[in-house]
């Protein structure tokens, strides 16, 4: 799926983390050298606590808050234009499970050397995410291509 940004220009989701990226990056570097690192990382932390759990919301209202809205979410924004290669494992009316294989968003943050801040800023959104978008939901995540794992295994169920 792609966004429109303004009337003229539409970005893809992977185009809108690399602008996010680019901006947060020397900012969060800046932070760490007047304020230290611990406190760069809570302030981070918590910032995109909430700027995730605003996306969710706002992809429930246009995916629709179940879990075929997350595997929307997750085929048409998340991987549109290219941004991961997923592999749906399960899906039933309680249960999404699939796996990224390819995470161009994580492509993008090795190649500037900065996986730690990858981590930080693209995959700590995931979890929040999903409280914003349907707080009956979660997700279990064991690893991440970004921290060094060989895909990303998406878990959401519904709370029992």
């Amino acid at each position: 799926m792609v966004r429109r940004m303004t009337d003229d220009i539409t970005i893809t989701h992977l185009e809108r983390r690399k602008i996010e990226g680019r901006v947060l990056i020397p900012f969060i570097s800046a932070c760490r050298e007047k304020f230290g690192d611990g406190p760069t990382r809570d302030l981070v932390a918590g910032a995109i606590r909430s700027l995730a759990a605003g996306d969710g919301a706002r992809w429930a209202a246009t995916f629709g808050g179940d879990i075929e809205g997350l595997r929307r979410v997750a085929e048409e924004l998340w991987a549109g234009g290219g941004g991961m290669e997923l592999e749906v494992v399960e899906q039933t009316a309680d249960r999404l499970a699939f796996n990224v294989t390819r995470c161009r968003y994580a492509e993008f943050y090795k190649e500037l050397g900065l996986d730690d801040l990858g981590v930080q800023i693209h995959c700590a959104r995931d979890h929040a995410m999903v409280e914003g978008f349907n707080d009956g939901l979660e997700l279990e995540r064991s690893q991440t291509i970004m921290a060094g794992g060989t895909c990303c295994d998406f878990r959401f169920r519904r709370k029992a």
